[in-house]
């Protein structure tokens, strides 16, 4: 029995990671370079034969084909659908979708038409899955849809509905666009997130972008991109917020190669509002812009169309008067802030009025913070405050502290070290530390009298003591003289008796 059990444990370990609801592998092929294939239980590439698209137990053709599939299953939950790797899953335009869903694209590409998904645009019927403006509807509820590595996919719709959409594209080459309107229903909300997409607008692209623009909305919501390149686009971001309300738009790590210039397809077209980011907002409705560590890059040969890199507001001849909010916060880009107003372009497209424009150069290095009267203001760093200020002492370094700016938090001038001090030494130590001094010598101690009972010349030797009177030299001299004094007198008489 137990010999059984271990048996059991053993084919159930093994057997565990093929009972995952989904398996993922990484996907070989140029196409395809350090990307995950995600595919169900059960499924693998051989298993789609000729059809590209897998849905809740059934093969499509087409990616449109499946969405058709979704719509009529009316799920309660969100839709998982999974494209052969690397598959071309068809054309596709106006793609109907009114469910939150998961596309796991495995590298998979969109190739032609339109390639968008299409979302509160057209009525459409659960029955027959068509266009139905009798009997169809809009978005019936909030919706959720999420893309995953599928190249050339696009979104595009126009609000009819308040409810809420979230677009989430992952690891998408070469979009087309995202593009949403809200005319007919202002109270709709879309939130779209982008984060490692790419769209490119050269012609010898195989997927080309939309040139004009690659992501639009006028709706409330929050705009959320990142590590996304944007290739040859007259209006990479094209902002006109049109609501009642706030949109908050963050742009992270991003690439502008080559947008809005001379050169590009679409510049007669755009040159009195063309710019990479474009923002502008109607009364009532405020937009706050935020950029960090992101690029702007003309090759050789290319121009800018002369609206900036980021272009606040609308001055075009036929713009309003009143315009809503508009704030920039920025860090870690550098970049031509230009803002607007009415008038700045005459109708003809020419620049009319240069009183009402402004461009403002900001370095990599500037911060630059929203403001709601002048839109932005580079910030002067003129709150400092001291910061790593440190005392020199007799064994570290001091610093004398770097002035830091207390709104951003930028090293506005840096410090300098301060030398060690000196030693304090007291009998060969130092008072602060405890050092020793290498150069201390101690002070010798004076000879004393000598010791009686250690005299060689004491008693009990048969010598007899000399009496300590003070220093011996003074006896020692005594002696010489008086010796001195007995040889002359020994001379004298000795010389008397010569004589005699």
């Amino acid at each position: 029995m137990k010999q059984k059990a271990w048996l059991a444990r053993i084919v159930a370990a093994v057997a565990a990671p093929m009972l995952l609801p989904a398996c993922a592998f990484a996907l070989e092929g140029a196409s395809a370079a350090d990307r995950t294939v995600v595919l169900p239980e059960g499924v693998d590439e051989a298993a789609f034969g000729d059809n590209t698209v897998y849905y809740d137990g059934k093969y499509y053709a087409t990616l449109t084909d499946a969405l058709e599939g979704v719509f009529m299953s009316s799920p309660e939950g969100v839709a998982e659908l999974y494209c052969k790797p690397g598959a071309d899953v068809g054309g596709m335009t106006h793609g109907h979708v009114a469910d939150s869903m998961v596309i796991y694209g495995n590298g998979a590409q969109v190739t032609s038409g339109e390639r968008d998904l299409e979302l509160d645009k057209y009525k459409h019927n659960r029955v027959t899955g068509k266009q139905d403006a009798a009997a169809g509807a809009f978005l019936e509820k909030d919706v959720t849809v999420t893309v995953k590595s599928l190249d050339g996919i696009a979104a595009w719709g126009e609000r009819n509905t308040a409810h809420t959409i979230n677009l989430v594209f992952e690891d998408c080459k070469d979009m087309q666009r995202i593009y949403f309107t809200n005319t007919a229903n202002k109270e709709g909300v879309i939130n779209i997130s982008l984060d490692g997409c790419s769209f490119d607008g050269t012609a010898d692209g195989d997927l080309v972008a939309n040139v004009g623009t690659t992501v639009y909305s006028n709706a409330n919501g929050d705009i959320s991109i990142k590590n996304t390149e944007f290739k040859e686009i007259a209006l990479a971001l094209n902002i006109n917020h049109k609501s009642t309300g706030v949109q908050n738009i963050a742009i992270e790590n991003c690439t502008f190669i080559d947008c809005a210039t001379e050169q590009g397809p679409s510049a007669a077209a755009t040159k009195t509002y063309g710019a990479p980011l474009r923002i502008v907002s109607q009364p009532g409705a405020v937009t706050n812009l935020s950029v960090s560590n992101s690029e702007f890059v003309l090759s050789e040969g290319r121009t800018s169309l002369g609206n900036g890199d980021i272009l606040l507001g609308d001055g075009r001849a036929d713009a309003g008067e009143v315009q809503g909010t508009v704030t920039l916060a920025m860090t870690g880009t550098a970049a031509d802030v230009m803002v607007q107003k009415k008038g700045y372009f005459g109708a003809s497209g020419e620049v009319a009025d240069a009183a009402q424009g402004s461009m403002t150069g900001v370095a990599e290095s500037d911060v630059v913070k929203p403001s709601e009267d002048d839109h932005f203001v580079v910030d002067a760093h003129d709150s400092v405050e001291l910061v790593g200020a440190k005392d020199a002492t007799c064994t570290e370094e001091g610093y004398t502290g770097d002035k830091v700016c207390t709104v951003c938090g930028k090293v506005v001038e840096q410090g300098s070290a301060i030398e060690k001090l000196a030693h304090s030494y007291k009998d060969g130590i130092c008072t602060v530390c405890g050092a020793e001094d290498p150069d201390y010598v101690a002070p010798q101690k004076p000879s004393g009298p000598s010791d009686p009972e250690n005299d060689s010349a004491g008693e009990g030797n048969g010598s007899a003591t000399l009496p300590q009177t003070g220093d011996a030299s003074f006896a020692i001299a005594g002696l010489a003289l008086i010796a001195l004094a007995a040889s002359a007198v020994f001379a004298f008489v000795f010389r008397k008796r010569m004589q005699l």
